[in-house]
């Protein structure tokens, strides 16, 4: 587990890093409150902030609001108040501006392992409610709501002239497999075309019936839809068994590029144009759309 420790002492931090250490955390330390902030925006793997409210430039309790705010439900974050003030109000002040937990100073080694255990079980268990919450129950992959937040925070991580490229997938006659051999074999189908277009391609999304949606930060439309033939030749040779029955099926694909300076829904509109074009003519196949096409949105 991995946690910050926030306290105007370098005493104080030493000894409660070196207990932590000792006990296996991977500990971040520091005596200014404004650097931790940032230290913890820009490194996703913290698990637990440690703060003192009397810390400068930020007080504890605004350190942990804006924490609270910033991580608001992109990732848990457990926050864990100590003070050496002995008030009623202490607690609910710091509970009221996002912490999680409160300790008094001096901080007992015990108590805080204790503290840090059950901080533990709750992450667990926020991690789970967040996996649920963001993938497609059949497939495993994300599920419509989570790509669309994803790609938004891919978009901002990358360079405007950074090409990002998204592809829609319709696995084609997927009724009639349904119709012929069960719907446990359409979700047979479903999964597997899912695990098959994991291997390709960086962002796998479930956003419809027998819909996935694919992304390649980086990638134009030419190099993205390179990929997402391969991936079609891949689904096209696979044969799936199904009890007594043998049969095989296929993908179509519409590709186009995401530009940073338009909606994700009218590149998603163009995809979608691509991929009517790549049924209409015959299925199997990887068409892409002009990064100029008309769209709704325009």
């Amino acid at each position: 587990m991995h946690v910050v420790i926030v306290d105007p002492s370098r005493v104080v931090l030493h000894k409660i890093a070196a207990d932590l250490e000792v006990a296996g955390y991977h500990v971040d330390c520091f005596t200014d409150s404004g650097l931790a902030l940032h230290h913890m925006k820009a490194t996703a793997t913290v698990d637990v902030v440690l703060t003192s409210l009397e810390v400068e430039p930020l007080p504890g309790l605004d350190l942990c609001w804006q924490l609270r705010t910033f991580v608001g439900d992109k990732r848990p974050l457990h926050i864990i108040v100590m003070s050496s003030n002995h008030s009623e109000r202490a607690l609910p002040e710091a509970l009221d501006c996002g912490a999680d937990d409160f300790v008094l100073k001096p901080v007992r080694h015990d108590e805080l392992s204790a503290r840090l255990r059950a901080a533990n079980r709750i992450i667990a268990l926020q991690r789970q409610l967040v996996d649920q919450a963001n993938t497609d129950h059949l497939t495993g992959v994300l599920n419509r709501r989570a790509f669309l937040a994803t790609m938004e925070a891919r978009r901002q991580e990358l360079e405007p002239s950074d090409s990002l490229a998204l592809c829609l997938v319709d696995i084609d006659r997927l009724r009639e497999v349904n119709d012929r051999y069960g719907h446990d074999a359409g979700d047979l189908v479903m999964q597997t075309v899912a695990r098959l277009a994991a291997e390709e391609a960086p962002v796998v999304a479930r956003i419809g019936g027998a819909g996935l949606a694919l992304a390649f930060p980086v990638l134009g439309a030419e190099e993205a839809a390179h990929w997402c033939d391969v991936i079609r030749s891949t689904v096209a040779g696979y044969e799936f068994h199904v009890g007594e029955a043998r049969f095989t099926t296929s993908c179509s694909f519409g590709v186009t590029t995401w530009g940073c300076d338009e909606p994700i829904h009218a590149a998603l509109q163009r995809a979608d144009r691509a991929l009517s074009i790549a049924v209409s003519n015959g299925r199997n196949q990887v068409r892409i759309a002009p990064p100029n096409a008309l769209t709704d949105a325009n």
